[in-house]
């Protein structure tokens, strides 16, 4: 049987591995929008493995969050293009993540947020500037604002 649709489902994934610092602010954000109107799948290092539980699901937008060094200041957040993501370097997954990406946007719309980590040491906690980052994402998540988030190689507007 179909199942009937009568509201939005926004799907974020956190990627990410909790126990190399910055590198787990995707699970960490995850963790954070539990309970709020996001439906959302802490993928850790192997998103590929939630690729049926989002063809189940069914959503209408998928928001993933990732660490990707951007040679930007840490704590940096950006929209990644999706003709460039393979340009940039994410590299604790089991596999690449232009092939979960790829998956995923046959599915639905994808928009890929990455921070700028600062240290992946093993057995660290987020940076203060990654920390603080994830924090704000946080909110403009929740108010549904992905508009106030600039894209990566698009100069922003200086006022």
């Amino acid at each position: 049987m179909r199942k009937e649709r009568y509201s939005t489902v926004d799907l974020l994934v956190g990627i990410g591995n909790d126990l190399l610092g910055d590198d787990g602010v995707g699970p960490y954000i995850a963790e954070n929008l539990l309970g709020s109107d996001w439906s959302v799948i802490n993928a850790g290092i192997v998103p590929e493995n939630f690729t049926r539980t989002i063809r189940e699901m069914r959503p209408d937008q998928i928001v993933v969050i990732d660490a990707i060094h951007m040679d930007l200041p840490p704590g940096s957040v950006r929209i990644i293009p999706p003709d460039v993501i393979r340009d940039y370097g994410i590299g604790t997954h089991q596999l690449p993540l232009t092939f979960f990406i790829e998956h995923c946007a046959i599915l639905s719309s994808v928009v890929l947020i990455g921070i700028q980590p600062g240290c992946l040491d093993f057995d660290t906690v987020l940076t203060p500037p990654v920390l603080c980052a994830a924090t704000k994402l946080i909110a403009i998540l929740k108010e549904r604002r992905l508009c106030d988030i600039p894209v990566l190689g698009i100069k922003e507007k200086r006022e």
